[in-house]
């Protein structure tokens, strides 16, 4: 339980009288009794409407305007108040923090080290996709006091957020799962998006620990400025994948996710559990027992088809990744239904071009391309292979009429795409 007058203390307002909360939430609909509501204004709704529900349950609001009665905090900014909550739960926090974040791999990463983690500790980690500037205080403010090990999922797509999050979060251990290209367009280079991803580092506790992509001279130097001790990943790092061993344990690796790129994130969260105290057999064992969630790498069996369900979005590197893993560990004939990339900006066509000539120099058998993006770069294409579809449902039609039975199909695209709806249909028909 927590005291809302010391709470009251640090947002710099006047404080009720005392009471204590014991969870947080920014959904009046999950405030009961001893909850602290953050009444934030939203798109389509404003919390200060339902304080008067929140209170009659018991519970506590913080707001930014005046004219309610009761356990009340009254703030400037509902929002800031909220990240300043969750420093202040950070400040009661004496076990390890862990920082998660990267280009993709993210969420995968995060489960992957809970796990290993769990072996030895009492874990908890980011909820969902609580990964932004609201959900990353609400998890500070909802861990458990009998924790010993904290991994937080760390999310940006814009310069200055992950200092942000950092100075609530004050990881003592940021992982760093890769540099890529997505939501380019909001930084215009790919070493912008080093150098954004890198805020996680000057926020990073001093004397603590950077698992980072080897060769990433930008996250390199920026650790050593902290004075962080460093751990480098992938090809020539400190620990590395060599076919599906991770080195240089000599681990054998068997994953219910699919693909290199998520043996490569193994790789480096057996460095992190080892760093934090865990053997890394048994850390490489509590990640072979993960089971992939909706569009993150998840293969199933329909009458028909094998399906590689990737469909929890996309960008350059992660969609090549998978059309790569795809081709080494799943027979022919290979289908992939690819929906558009968002947030490249500039590069989006020569991107789009990109995944097209990989896909075709892998010998993919059939692409279902999805959205307009994809169509503009197939355009001068001389694969005959292509089909179009304007939306999921399209591509959906085109696979049952087109796709011959006992193909590996693999659905990967932006969220936008909603892909994830065709695996929905693909599981529920069990074609």
């Amino acid at each position: 339980m927590r005291s809302l007058i010391h709470l009251s203390a640090r947002l710099g307002c006047p404080a009720p009288d005392e009471y204590t909360f014991s969870n947080a939430t920014i959904d009046s609909r999950e405030a009961g009794p001893s909850s602290l509501f953050f009444a934030l204004q939203g798109r389509s709704a404003d919390g200060h409407d339902f304080v008067a529900d929140v209170l009659g349950a018991g519970g506590a609001a913080v707001v930014s305007r005046d004219g309610f009665i009761g356990a009340i905090l009254e703030v400037d900014s509902v929002e800031e108040a909220l990240m300043e909550a969750g420093a202040w739960a950070r400040d009661g926090i004496k076990h390890p923090v862990i920082g998660i974040t990267g280009s993709s791999g993210k969420t995968t990463t995060r489960k992957m080290l809970a796990a290993a983690l769990s072996t030895r500790f009492r874990t908890w980690q980011t909820k969902g996709n609580l990964n932004n500037h609201l959900g990353l205080p609400l998890t500070l403010l909802n861990t458990p006091a009998d924790v010993e090990m904290l991994v937080l999922e760390m999310g940006m797509n814009h310069t200055g957020e992950l200092l942000r999050l950092g100075w609530a979060a004050r990881p003592n251990l940021s992982l760093i799962t890769n540099i890529g290209t997505a939501h380019i367009q909001n930084f215009g280079s790919r070493g912008r998006i080093a150098e954004a991803k890198a805020e996680i580092l000057r926020c990073t506790e001093k004397g603590g620990i950077a698992i980072i992509p080897h060769g990433e001279e930008i996250l390199l130097d920026e650790a050593e400025l902290r004075g962080l001790e460093v751990i480098t990943h992938g090809p020539g790092g400190d620990c590395f994948l060599d076919r599906c061993r991770a080195m240089p344990w000599g681990i054998d690796l068997a994953l219910e996710y699919s693909g290199e790129h998520n043996m490569q994130n193994a790789v480096a969260v057996i460095a992190a559990a080892q760093r934090l105290g865990v053997d890394p057999v048994e850390a490489a064992e509590a990640i072979s027992k993960l089971h992939p969630g909706a569009g993150r790498g998840d293969v199933f069996h329909t009458k028909d088809f094998t399906v590689i369900d990737e469909s929890y979005n996309s960008n350059p590197e992660s969609v090549t990744a998978c059309l790569k893993s795809a081709v080494h560990l799943h027979e022919k004939p290979l289908v992939a239904v690819l929906g558009d990339m968002l947030e490249l900006g500039d590069r989006s066509l020569s991107s789009h071009k990109e995944v097209l000539r990989k896909a075709k120099e892998l010998g993919y058998d059939l692409l279902i391309l999805v959205g307009f993006r994809f169509k503009e770069a197939a355009e001068s294409d001389s694969n005959t292979n292509i089909s179009f579809a304007t939306d999921w449902k399209e591509a959906l039609s085109i696979l049952k009429r087109s796709v011959k039975s006992g193909s590996t199909i693999l659905v990967k695209g932006s969220n936008s795409m909603k892909l994830g709806q065709l695996v929905v249909e693909l599981k529920r028909e069990g074609i």
